[in-house]
């Protein structure tokens, strides 16, 4: 069985199975639910019903406050971001507990004593899983908790929201945002550095290079100097403080150099390095563009205000994988698509993506309030929720007859994919095979 499409045949199994009905059948959760059939294994919170509490106790009793993301260790153990309340929490049998995180805001840069988490939302583990790597989004920082001492330690970032440092010690430089990090094939951490919409590498030595995207201040005035015009070709902003700056304008530097990344779009088929993306950014922004490598190396990542999902492949290239692309300034956000190509779908705001040893994508949609897959034919579908809808039904039945509210984070462990439904503070779960 292959891709996502593969999966409707088991899914109708267990819609018979459901139908036919054992006494079991009213609570399939309570049996580990089976193929196709979603189940809340986290939180007991709804829409209107956030929070913190349940520490020591059941996890299907505890509130969360917009979780974003999980991690599973080889153990079984469930790691959560528990986004809202700045601390990280951890699930094993059955039970969930308090790992890190005062739940304040904390680690600005106005605060550089506080070696808090200010709305974490990548997470991954060190080779030997004594520790997490955490992409703490406000603190614009990567954070290392140790899980024996549960001391914590910055990798990379000063604090600053800025774009400062390539070339040098990953933790003299600045991020602004860093929403995702994963390892790739040599070991290097490489992060999403959302609102410098670009992606940077930390190496083996501790120092941090842009690797893919480019940051072109090219809005309107006010707030930029205005498209380059064509032919030109845009100057690196300088150094400041002895640091090298990332960003580049075809304005007055002087002027310019100070404005924020423009987001765009650009570079499909052609380097990596010349790319342009889309992610949000300012005070209002939300999580987005996470990243994540397939089994043959080549990079994933969400194109969130592009409404897209692109690739990096192994020699560099960038490929757009699903969605429209936008149409100079407008994009093509919306839904459509379920059954055909996913280069002629319409996505919203995709955000956390992973993908599967036979090449299916899986991602989620999340303004579409549903997770969608791509098998390795390029062919898109729903596989949890009912995109365009949001609610918080379907427990015990069927994951495509489900209701999700806003969910962005996603992970795949062997067969069952883990979805974290933000907007209904939950962690629910759907085995695929």
């Amino acid at each position: 069985m292959t891709g996502a499409r593969g999966l409707y045949g088991l899914w109708a199994a267990a819609a018979l199975l459901l139908a036919c009905g054992a006494d079991d059948a009213a609570d399939p959760c309570a049996t580990g639910g089976g193929p196709g059939v979603i189940c809340t294994i986290v939180g007991a919170g709804t829409s209107t019903q956030g929070g913190y509490a349940g520490d020591g106790g059941p996890a299907l009793e505890a509130l969360l406050s917009f979780p974003q993301d999980t991690l599973t260790a080889s153990d079984g153990s469930l790691y959560l971001l528990d986004w809202n309340n700045h601390r990280i929490r951890k699930v094993s049998g059955g039970l969930i507990e308090h790992v890190a995180g005062r739940g304040e805001l904390g680690g600005t840069l106005d605060d550089p004593a506080n070696s808090d988490f200010n709305h974490p939302t990548g997470i991954v583990f060190s080779q030997d899983e004594t520790r997490l790597v955490v992409a703490a989004w406000h603190n614009s920082k990567i954070r290392t908790l140790d899980l024996g001492s549960l001391g914590i330690v910055d990798t990379c970032g000063d604090g600053r929201r800025a774009y400062f440092g390539d070339g040098g010690p990953a933790l003299t430089a600045s991020l602004d945002l860093p929403a995702s990090i994963a390892w790739d094939q040599e070991r290097n951490l490489l992060i999403m550095d959302q609102a410098n919409q670009a992606l940077r590498r930390i190496d083996a030595a501790g120092n941090i290079h842009t690797v893919y995207g480019k940051c072109v201040i090219d809005a309107p005035p006010p707030s930029g100097p205005g498209p380059c015009e064509e032919g030109q070709v845009p100057t690196a902003c300088p150094p400041v403080d002895g640091l090298a700056s990332g960003k580049y304008t075809c304005g007055d530097p002087a002027l310019t150099c100070g404005n924020p990344c423009t987001p765009a779009y650009a570079g499909d088929e052609g380097p990596a390095t010349e790319m342009r993306i889309a992610q949000p950014f300012g005070q209002s922004a939300d999580p987005a563009g996470r990243i994540a490598f397939g089994p043959d190396g080549t990079l994933y990542f969400a194109d969130t205000s592009n409404a897209l999902l692109r690739s990096i492949d192994p020699a560099g290239i960038v490929h757009r994988v699903a969605g429209l692309p936008p149409e100079g300034r407008d994009i093509q956000s919306g839904y459509s698509g379920d059954g055909g190509p996913a280069l002629e779908a319409q996505l919203n705001n995709p955000v956390d993506l992973a993908v599967g040893q036979d090449g299916t994508i899986y991602f989620t949609d999340t303004y579409n309030h549903c997770v969608r897959a791509i098998d390795p034919q390029g062919i898109i579908d729903t596989v949890v929720g009912q995109c365009g809808v949001q609610g918080d039904a379907g427990d015990g039945g069927l994951a495509r007859s489900a209701l999700l509210r806003r969910p962005y984070g996603l992970e795949l462990v062997a067969d069952t994919l883990i979805v974290s439904d933000t907007g209904n503070n939950r962690i629910r779960s759907v085995q695929l095979r």
